[in-house]
């Protein structure tokens, strides 16, 4: 399972590790504190009661203190875990009890005189040692610690556990197929992520409903169109050879091709056209081109700096976008339009009035501007651009010294 650096879930296991890392720092400090500040306290309690010890053990048991005559200090000394230690002291732990055991000072040495008077005789150390026996609270610090650790866990595993269901239902996106009307994700938890897969689906459903409605009707147009120009071309076979039945001829077959054309354009628009790609000379498209605009090709100036310029494209679609800018020159240019072809553009020129800004954005093929227009739609070059982007090449206009320029750049 793959999940992104910026991903939700990601986000929240930092953020429930470094909760649950600064709160077992802070028990620990906390126990730290609390040790030694528990530890001060015993120590004052046991200094009080050295004080006490010669006044019988009822006076230690105020300070809940005790004298220790069970265990020797040899024992404690050797078997205890000191806690802390002090001059001719020490606080031990022996067998879960706190001890607090008298040590004697070292010899003091007989060879130099000392300004400072002796130490107390050792006899005064002998069985002076001290049990504190107050009780400790019920709860110890650290389970309250352990408690609250577990209660983040298990509320991480919750969240978890809810959020994951999301992660199903972006890979179920990610792997939606065109025609699918439903996403490969649980719908049975009924929580806000099954309830977006749930609106999703119906979604996809309306979608599938609406595409299968327009294949429905494009396919109806298409066969309602054709069958007319079918007709029209069996009737022009049927007349007598002359020059209007030529004429006639390929008028039917002109409108034939169009009608192709428009069904390949209608799939390309719906991103059901697949490239078809092949290596093909450019003045083989360049020829297809001015079929398909049924002009002559001595109405353009070409200028080829590449002659012999092979591109990878779609063969027909490709010839498609050169016929709209052909057109699109011849119709709304003044004299004979000039293709320049190099090695790393095809560009198309023509005298006339530059595009309006607001008209150049060929992403689009419709828009406010064109809805008013009666020089055309805006259609052919939406239709160019597309299929140059396509392919991976750039569409670029250009205008400059009364010279529209449509340039594909590869």
């Amino acid at each position: 399972m793959s999940i992104s650096k910026n991903s939700i879930l990601k986000l929240i296991s930092i953020f429930f590790l470094s909760v649950f890392i600064l709160i077992n720092a802070l028990f620990w400090m906390t126990q730290e504190y609390l040790s030694a500040m528990e530890q001060k306290e015993q120590l004052r309690r046991f200094f009080i009661a050295e004080r006490l010890v010669r006044e019988g053990e009822d006076e230690l048991k105020h300070l809940m203190i005790k004298s220790v005559t069970d265990i020797t200090q040899e024992e404690l000394l050797k078997n205890g875990r000191v806690l802390t230690e002090l001059p001719f002291a020490k606080m031990v732990l022996y067998k879960n009890r706190t001890i607090f055991v008298r040590t004697p000072p070292p010899p003091h040495p007989k060879a130099f005189f000392s300004p400072h008077p002796p130490p107390p005789p050792k006899d005064i150390f002998t069985h002076m040692a001290l049990e504190d026996i107050e009780t400790k609270g019920a709860i110890p610090i650290w389970a309250i610690f352990v408690f609250i650790d577990l209660l983040i866990l298990l509320f991480f595993i919750y969240l978890m556990k809810k959020l994951l269901p999301l992660y199903h239902l972006k890979n179920a996106i990610r792997s939606y197929k065109d025609g699918d009307t439903k996403l490969d994700a649980p719908t049975n938890t009924y929580d806000e992520v099954s309830e977006i897969t749930v609106e999703f689906n119906h979604v996809l459903e309306k979608i599938a409903s609406m595409k299968e409605a327009r294949t429905l009707f494009m396919r109806n147009v298409f066969h309602e169109l054709k069958t007319p120009i079918m007709k029209g071309s069996l009737t022009a076979d049927c007349l007598e050879p002359s020059q209007n039945q030529e004429r006639l001829k390929r008028i039917f077959e002109r409108m034939g091709y169009l009608l192709d054309e428009f069904s390949k354009i209608e799939r390309f628009g719906s991103k059901e056209c697949e490239l078809k790609i092949g290596e093909y000379l450019f003045v083989d498209l360049l020829d297809a081109a001015y079929d398909i605009l049924m002009c002559d090709k001595n109405g353009f100036i070409l200028k080829l700096e590449e002659p012999k310029l092979i591109l990878s494209v779609d063969f027909e679609l490709f010839a498609i976008a050169l016929k709209n800018l052909l057109d699109n020159a011849l119709k709304y240019g003044s004299g004979k339009p000039t293709i320049i072809v190099s090695a790393h553009f095809i560009k198309i020129c023509s005298h006339g009035e530059p595009i309006l800004e607001e008209k150049r954005d060929f992403s689009k093929p419709f828009n406010r501007s064109y809805e008013n227009s009666a020089s055309g739609l805006g259609l052919g070059l939406y239709l160019t651009n597309s299929i140059v982007q396509k392919h991976g090449f750039h569409f670029v206009y250009s205008y400059k010294d009364d010279i529209n320029s449509f340039e594909i750049k590869f």
